[in-house]
């Protein structure tokens, strides 16, 4: 976050509080230089760098896996909010080149070698249709430096993308069945990861309730696309109303697992839940609206 004149409040006359500026400067400036001799001397930065991961966070599903073992070779994997693309590469990785990996995310992401990707908004039910769509055609959609401008995969564009799929020439070969609805899995997904993460605000609680919420779309997500008997995890700032998630997984999967990866640094608050052997016919509402 930025701190310059523009930021301040505005019951705040910016030419009154030059010290107040600094201040606040002065403080991102340190926060900054702490976290970049962080990142100099840890041992997982240094490691990821070496090994030609995008990021850290490779070696927390590492652990994970290495842990619960929910990898097999040749599934279809689903990962939520992939960029930089490290939990995808460990996805690929661990699957072989036999399975698929998709990686969905708001934000532009080149995905890594042999991983699919779609820039698209998880919230909306167009995008789950999207999904399937890759899955059962197994193709490499969204080939970033040739996405149409008006028709690109950011959120409300979405819905209209799908309804000029047909037209479209990049995606005519998707639809060249009279009825591809016969094709299409209804959970054509094995594991769905989910490293989602809102931007920190550095107070605890808003922090956590905005992870949640964004455990919550990754859980709606596994219920939808996710194959019975399939495996979850997804990262979380523990909180007061994460015993309240736990039960919700408790719900759509038989087992289901708190876990805190090596990588994951003493003093951060996040955590990850594991759901394995999702049940058979789960009803969402009752996942969401019955009492805990």
């Amino acid at each position: 976050m930025s701190w310059g004149p523009q930021a301040l409040p505005r019951c705040l006359p910016r030419y009154r509080c030059p010290v107040f500026v600094l201040r606040f400067a002065r403080h991102n400036s340190n926060a900054q230089n702490r976290w970049l001799a962080r990142q100099k001397n840890d041992h997982f930065t240094k490691a990821a760098k070496e090994q030609n991961f995008r990021s850290r966070a490779a070696f927390k599903l590492m652990d994970i896996d290495d842990k619960y073992r929910f990898f097999k070779k040749n599934q279809k994997v689903l990962d939520l909010g992939f960029a930089p693309g490290a939990w995808s590469q460990v996805a690929r990785n661990r699957i072989g080149t036999g399975g698929m990996v998709m990686g969905v995310d708001l934000l532009r992401c080149a995905p890594p070698k042999g991983v699919h990707s779609l820039q698209a908004n998880i919230l909306s039910k167009k995008t789950h249709e999207l999904i399937r769509l890759c899955f059962a055609r197994h193709v490499q959609l969204n080939k970033h430096d040739e996405l149409h401008k008006d028709h690109g995969y950011l959120q409300h564009m979405l819905e209209e993308e799908l309804n000029h799929l047909k037209e479209t020439e990049e995606y005519k070969e998707l639809y060249s069945q009279k009825d591809i609805s016969k094709d299409i899995e209804r959970y054509p997904v094995d594991v769905v990861l989910s490293d989602m993460m809102a931007n920190a605000t550095g107070v605890q609680s808003k922090d956590h309730y905005m992870s949640m919420d964004l455990c919550d779309a990754a859980l709606i997500v596994a219920i939808d696309l996710l194959k019975p008997g399939g495996s979850f995890t997804c990262k979380l700032y523990a909180g007061s109303e994460d015993r309240m998630l736990e039960n919700r997984l408790k719900k759509v999967f038989k087992q289901v697992d708190r876990f805190k990866p090596q990588a994951s640094r003493n003093e951060s608050r996040e955590l990850y839940l594991v759901g394995r052997n999702k049940k058979k016919d789960v009803d969402k509402l009752k996942v969401f609206l019955e009492d805990e």
